[in-house]
């Protein structure tokens, strides 16, 4: 006598198991989309973020190494004005710096950050030493709040 097969024990996936195994994926893909869009944004701001204390880094090495004399340094701090009273360093209210150090007082495309410096000399410090204070903020064109970060540092430079 011949039986027959038993269609039961097939090796295929139910529908279930397919929607559910999909579903897996699914989530699992999201998470990673979210992890490396995280990471990549965190990893743009930590650039950003070094960019700017590379670029306030050399223009206060330039006036530590030239403090008050010396010919006059493009597009750094102006020697004049580390003698005079603390005040705005730089021509108007708004400029902006490029990641070469290219310092202007107009809004250009290649603007990387918005500067503020004020330096010179006050009452807590005398005449022998210049406060420099410095501000790189970004995006260029965002002010106040709209900023996406800022770097400042504070620090002092001996006149001779």
């Amino acid at each position: 006598m011949i039986e027959k097969a038993d269609h039961r024990h097939s090796l295929a996936f139910s529908l279930v198991e397919v929607v559910l195994a999909l579903g897996i994926c699914t989530f699992v893909l999201i998470a990673l989309i979210g992890l490396f869009s995280s990471g990549w944004r965190t990893s743009r701001e930590s650039e950003d973020q070094i960019q700017a204390a590379n670029l306030a880094s050399r223009f206060i090495a330039v006036r530590v190494a030239a403090p008050t004399n010396g010919p006059a340094i493009p597009n750094g701090i102006p020697f004049e004005k580390m003698s005079q009273p603390y005040g705005n360093a730089l021509t108007g209210a708004d400029n902006y710096v490029t990641t070469s150090g290219q310092v202007s007082a107009s809004y250009s495309p290649e603007a990387a950050y918005r500067i503020a410096c004020n330096v010179g000399t006050n009452a807590e410090t005398g005449s022998t030493v210049s406060q420099v204070y410095l501000r790189l903020s970004w995006p260029p064109q965002a002010t106040g709040t709209n900023e996406a970060g800022r770097y400042e540092i504070l620090t002092y430079v001996s006149l001779p």
